[in-house]
């Protein structure tokens, strides 16, 4: 079995005198993220390999996840083309990853994210918001293996629910 998580970068600063590459993570992007981590931990999950786009609010992204998971923030694989690609080119990518990894985490961007989260499952998905993460399971024990809407899902947490449920928690305590 392998395991492919899909995970959008944390909410980015809006800076005109900046270019999209470089645009840092805000303060409710980081906030977002402890949501993210907090319902992360009811996985039982541990990545092999982290990928990221290296975009500033991508690569630091992967850093907190990397520190969330003890995961060597020195061993994360920056690849120019999760910034560009297209989905079918990320698909492409995965297929040449090692065997010896069994879950691996691409940090990215939208609307790519979405597109790779429905080529590689059956899903519909209506939206890809930034700290969200999507866990796709494909019964193949190497990625050359892969083939496109084979992914089962194991799980979407959806930054926006996570809000909604901390906002309905607030409402009822």
């Amino acid at each position: 079995m392998k395991r492919i998580y899909l995970i959008r970068h944390a909410k980015a600063e809006k800076n005109e005198l900046k270019s999209d590459f470089e645009r840092e993570l805000n303060d409710a992007g980081k906030e977002d993220l402890k949501k993210l981590f907090l319902r992360l931990q009811n996985y039982k999950i541990k990545p092999d390999m982290i990928f990221a786009s290296p975009a500033k609010r991508t690569a630091k992204t992967a850093k907190k996840l990397a520190k969330f998971y003890n995961f060597d923030r020195a061993k994360i694989t920056y690849i120019d083309l999760l910034y560009t690609a297209n989905a079918e080119q990320i698909y492409h990518l995965i297929k040449d990853i090692s065997e010896v990894f069994k879950e691996i985490f691409i940090i990215g961007h939208n609307p790519v994210l979405k597109e790779l989260g429905e080529l590689l499952s059956t899903l519909c998905l209506d939206s890809f918001p930034t700290s969200s993460a999507l866990c796709l399971e494909f019964d193949i024990n190497d990625f050359t293996k892969l083939k496109t809407h084979s992914g089962k899902l194991i799980f979407f947490e959806h930054i926006r629910a996570l809000k909604s449920e901390k906002a309905e928690e607030n409402i009822q305590g």
